[in-house]
């Protein structure tokens, strides 16, 4: 009886290992910002006046596929995001009910988290897959003594595609989520090369984009842009 249910239980990871696949990714993102905001009458430049700086971030995915028809595959994704600065302004401008007129201190912190439903359409060495995104924005914006809190989310298009050059371990692949209505967009990009190794590990190393215009969205208005290279570590299993 014990070899019996041994063998079953053998069995039934083997069947589930063929059954369900995916893939986890942990990167690193150097983003550099540009762009103006606007609390009130006065539009700012987000690195001349609010002094953003370039900074570097994590970001982690996880894909769970599966080859049951109709129902979708999953992504899970998680990117810590923040921008700072603080310095002299070379001219005064009101942010809210502030006259910033001297030392500005900002700070925007953000926690981007991503659920993902999707479909593949083509899975040979052309991959396509497409579906739709939840992105939830979660964090504070501060200027000085004025903050806001943020908590947005945002329903978005996905689109994959990826291209595997046969003979080699080398791939390269456009991901993204997109979204635009009335006078707000966003996207979020990834152009990117992988190479693999054994046992489904790989490297990946690209250009990351990611864009946020917003028009009087609880007295905020925004027009930045994120940009800048990323790597991330990978495991297709």
């Amino acid at each position: 009886m014990k070899k019996i249910i041994l063998a079953i239980l053998i069995t039934t990871t083997l069947s589930l290992a063929d059954f369900i696949g995916g893939e986890v990714d942990l990167g690193f993102y150097a983003h550099s910002p540009s762009g103006m905001a606007q609390n009130g009458d006065d539009i700012v430049d987000i690195k001349d006046d609010l002094k953003w700086q370039d900074e570097s971030d994590i970001f982690l995915k996880a894909y769970l596929e599966h080859p049951v028809p109709l129902i979708p595959n999953i992504r899970l994704g998680y990117t810590k995001f923040g921008h700072s600065g603080e310095g002299s302004v070379t001219k005064s401008f009101f942010w809210g009910l502030l006259n910033i007129d001297g030392d500005v201190d900002s700070n925007l912190d953000l926690d981007i988290y991503d659920l993902t439903l999707y479909y593949e359409f083509l899975d040979n060495w052309i991959n396509l897959d497409g579906g739709l995104n939840l992105k939830y924005l979660n964090g504070t914006l501060d200027v000085n003594s004025d903050h806001r809190d943020i908590s947005v989310p945002i329903p978005m298009l996905y689109a994959k595609a990826k291209i595997d050059i046969p003979t080699t371990d080398l791939s390269f692949q456009l991901e993204g989520d997109y979204i635009s209505y009335d006078n707000n967009q966003l996207y979020d990009v990834e152009v990117g090369a992988r190479y693999s190794f054994a046992l489904g590990f790989g490297i990946e190393a690209g250009y990351k984009a990611l864009k946020i215009k917003v028009d009087d969205v609880d007295d905020i208005s925004m027009d930045t842009k994120f940009n800048g290279a990323y790597g991330k570590l990978v495991w297709d299993f």
